[in-house]
């Protein structure tokens, strides 16, 4: 069997779907073009097809790392925790490592949902997914099944409300907000170890 070509082109797979996700803040998922990718990347286009059969696999690639948001949460919120800000402070993780929540994507993927009803029908679960395991994680704590699910709608809609409406405030001030979120959400006001343990997550 003939041995194929190595491709001669210093863009690996990742450099690809790096260069898609750097894209969606200005190119929405189904508008992304392969030419155009190739220019901010300063390759040939050809050398996409060395990792992908087509748009197609990329974009399902992008939905694989999307999925990943939903699992950081569920993640963070199935963890056993002493107190329930501690379980908030968790999911709060995920906000502040975009390695584990990627706004920008998850924008991008309730966008194109507006134009295909398989990829709302995807966002729509995910966002039950998240949703579910929120009110789990604050039921876990002793809080009823209503107040827990509208305790998980607050915290979990504030923050997608943040991304949606393009808030942009430092982190110092965040943080200095932070007590005050957390005794909205949980009806309990973080201990000093509590914040100092979180604020060291994000440093």
């Amino acid at each position: 069997m003939a041995t194929l070509p190595r491709p001669h082109t210093k863009a690996t797979r990742d450099d690809w779907v790096a260069a898609a996700r750097s894209a969606l803040g200005e190119t929405p998922i189904d508008g992304l073009r392969v030419l155009n990718l190739a220019g901010d990347l300063s390759v040939s286009r050809s050398s996409f097809y060395w990792y992908f059969a087509d748009v197609d696999e990329l974009h399902a690639e992008l939905l694989a790392i999307w999925a990943r948001n939903t699992a950081s949460i569920v993640e963070r919120c199935e963890r056993g925790t002493p107190s329930i800000v501690a379980a908030c402070l968790g999911v709060f993780e995920c906000w502040a490592d975009e390695a584990l929540f990627d706004p920008t994507l998850d924008l991008a993927v309730r966008d194109w949902g507006r134009r295909d009803v398989e990829i709302a029908t995807r966002v729509a679960d995910a966002d039950l997914r998240r949703l579910d395991a929120i009110a789990a994680m604050f039921a876990g704590h002793g809080f009823d099944p209503d107040d827990s699910t509208v305790r998980a709608r607050l915290l979990y809609h504030s923050q997608v409300g943040y991304y949606a409406v393009g808030t942009d405030e430092p982190m110092d001030v965040r943080v200095a907000y932070l007590p005050y979120y957390l005794e909205a959400m949980c009806a309990a006001a973080p201990t000093d170890e509590e914040l100092a343990a979180f604020i060291s997550v994000l440093r």
